[in-house]
């Protein structure tokens, strides 16, 4: 650069125009450059880092890139003019499309967060997703679960009515049995009273006065037997009444019981 801009120095180039073009380019890249960017001064590049260009090396590389014909001493401004538009052009064309490039790297920017904020959604509904889907899971296993307990409970149950058909039968069946002993034991007890009666009333009748007080004796022996035998059979009585009394209450107990497991096993499955 600094070779062409001493060439470009000796062939009688403008140095007003030269001094004007940094100015035209540090106003182009103002006007393209975004409100909030901050102009960075050109770094210059050190000494050091230089190469370091030797007389001859240098005039050698100076007709090798740039021959100067004898015509170019002769060259007007306007040329010069013609470049620096042309070069203005092609900052301006430069600036547009760096300026297109970057509002679409914004739009690409807010294109990735707004996908970013998406997919962090996304991933959100999938966990509540899951967790729905878990506890379904579990409320079907708890389902299947009950199911099968309540399963359990109507058979125990049916089992339970089966038992409890088979002892109200055999309750029906003792109160009939006791019914009939007690009908048959007053058929009896009216009978042999009835006889013994008779009996006595008949034997009082064909004896004699003189042998009235004996009789009267032995019957009232045979009365005080039947007095006896009365009384046992009283007691028996009472002791087969007394036993279908504690049978009655047992299964009544009994009945109760079921009635009360039978709720109980209705209101768990709730």
């Amino acid at each position: 650069m600094r070779v062409r801009s001493q060439t470009v120095a000796d062939d009688g180039f403008d140095k007003n125009v030269a001094e004007k073009m940094p100015r035209v380019k540090k106003q182009e890249e103002e006007f393209f450059l975004p409100p909030n960017a901050e102009i960075q001064p050109l770094k210059e590049v050190p000494e050091e880092g230089r190469p370091e260009v030797r007389p001859q090396e240098g005039e050698r590389e100076k007709e090798a890139i740039f021959p100067l014909p004898q015509s170019r001493e002769k060259e007007k401004p306007s040329d010069v003019s013609g470049l620096i538009e042309d070069l203005h052009t092609q900052l301006l064309a430069l600036g547009k499309a760096k300026r297109a490039l970057e509002m679409d790297r914004a739009a690409d920017r807010k294109t990735i967060f707004q996908l970013a904020q998406d997919n962090k959604a996304l991933r959100s509904q999938l966990e509540d997703l899951n967790k729905e889907i878990q506890r379904l899971r579990e409320v079907q296993v708890e389902t299947h679960y009950l199911r099968e307990e309540n399963a359990d409970a109507l058979e125990k149950i049916r089992d339970l009515q089966h038992e409890l058909r088979g002892l109200k039968e055999s309750l029906d069946s003792a109160t009939r049995e006791r019914d009939e002993a007690l009908g048959r034991m007053e058929t009896m007890e009216s009978q042999i009273q009835e006889k013994e009666i008779l009996w006595i009333k008949g034997k009082l009748k064909e004896r004699e006065v003189s042998h009235f007080a004996e009789e009267n004796r032995e019957l009232r022996a045979r009365l005080e037997e039947m007095l006896g035998e009365n009384v046992d059979l009283e007691r028996k009585y009472q002791e087969i009444k007394r036993s279908f009394n504690e049978i009655r209450e047992s299964l009544t107990l009994l009945r109760d019981s079921c009635k009360t497991n039978l709720y109980t096993l209705s209101e768990n499955p709730e």
